[in-house]
């Protein structure tokens, strides 16, 4: 194998039309290749900041040891697979993705005040939708698809005079029909010659 420095991508966004990530309720037409057009039910989550995604993989295993006491295999137990972003923007939209839009309520502006929202925190988890995460490196493409993936923590909400109020969601993965929860799509972006 040689080695080629093309190959080496980083995680940017892929904001060109709207942001990077993007959920939609479950059951919508899922994008299987970047660069795929998404279905209209897919809303947008806002700026994220500068610590990307971090895509967290943890499958646990049990030993299978034999009579001598070595371990001679590892089968899989539990996954527990999730994904951790920070959001920028302090709008409905992106307070409907991070607590969910069943937990969020929306007053037009109107003569006395500009548009209110209002967020309910309880003991209830948002309901799991899929999500999309696009980013680009010029013309190669990843795409992260998690066809049932719900918010289920959120990280510390600080309000600083010196910072952006960034709301934390951690996504949990499950699997779906065919076992798998997590989808990495790529494109290097080296096209061919016609």
């Amino acid at each position: 194998m040689s080695l080629e420095t093309k190959t080496v991508l980083v995680g940017a966004p892929d904001q060109s039309t709207t942001g990077a990530i993007l959920s939609a309720p479950i059951g919508t037409a899922l994008p299987t290749m970047c660069g795929a057009t998404l279905d209209a039910k897919f809303t947008d989550s806002g700026y994220v900041s500068d610590d990307g995604l971090e895509t967290n993989i943890d499958i646990s295993t049990n030993d299978i040891t034999e009579w001598g006491g070595n371990v001679i295999r590892k089968v899989p137990k539990s996954s527990d697979n999730s994904i951790d972003f920070t959001l920028l923007n302090f709008d409905y939209a992106s307070l409907c993705q991070a607590f969910g839009s069943e937990n969020v309520t929306k007053t037009a502006a109107n003569t006395t005040h500009g548009t209110q929202c209002a967020v309910a925190i309880g003991s209830t988890l948002p309901t799991a939708k899929s999500w999309v995460f696009l980013m680009k490196d010029g013309d190669a493409a990843i795409m992260i698809v998690l066809p049932n993936a719900q918010v289920t923590k959120w990280g510390k909400l600080a309000f600083k005079a010196s910072d952006a109020v960034g709301l934390n969601p951690t996504i949990s993965c499950y699997p779906d029909s065919s076992g798998k929860s997590i989808y990495i799509y790529t494109d290097d972006g080296q096209k061919t010659s016609a």
